[in-house]
């Protein structure tokens, strides 16, 4: 799992130097993949949400004559990545959200069982169980 993600990564950060460049679509599917790998709160997806090309003239006015707003986001949006890649490759793929929450057994028993018979367990469950459980896994 761990040289996928790393693939996932590689190939946003690829993206960045396509001469057909859009940064909201390339945000949209860099979030899309920072979530999957890491979860909706992982703080890098919302780093990439803020990127931004800042063509205003205070910003044209107070930076260098060097200062460059597309190649500046690129810049932000690719260490961001490269970092996710970094981490990945020093401590591993990150861990199944729901084992963490749920508890390793739990979850293996759950992905035993066919579609049918995890609907039963949970149609038996009562609502105040299921309540719970959907907290758990949205904190």
């Amino acid at each position: 799992m761990k040289s996928q993600y790393i693939k996932l990564l590689k190939k946003q950060i690829a993206k960045l130097g396509e001469d057909s460049f859009d940064l909201e679509a390339w945000k949209t599917s860099a979030i899309t993949v920072l979530e999957r790998i890491f979860g909706e709160n992982d703080p890098r997806s919302k780093q990439i949400e803020n990127l931004k090309i800042d063509y205003s003239s205070w910003a044209l006015r107070d930076s260098n004559s060097n200062y460059k707003p597309v190649e500046t986001a690129k810049l932000k949006g690719r260490e961001v990545l490269n970092t996710a890649i970094d981490e990945i490759e020093i401590f591993g793929a990150p861990e199944n959200h729901a084992e963490e929450v749920l508890g390793k057994d739990f979850v293996k028993k759950l992905q035993s069982m066919s579609d049918s018979e995890r609907k039963k367990h949970f149609e038996g469950m009562k609502k105040d169980e299921l309540v719970e459980l959907l907290m758990k896994l949205t904190s």
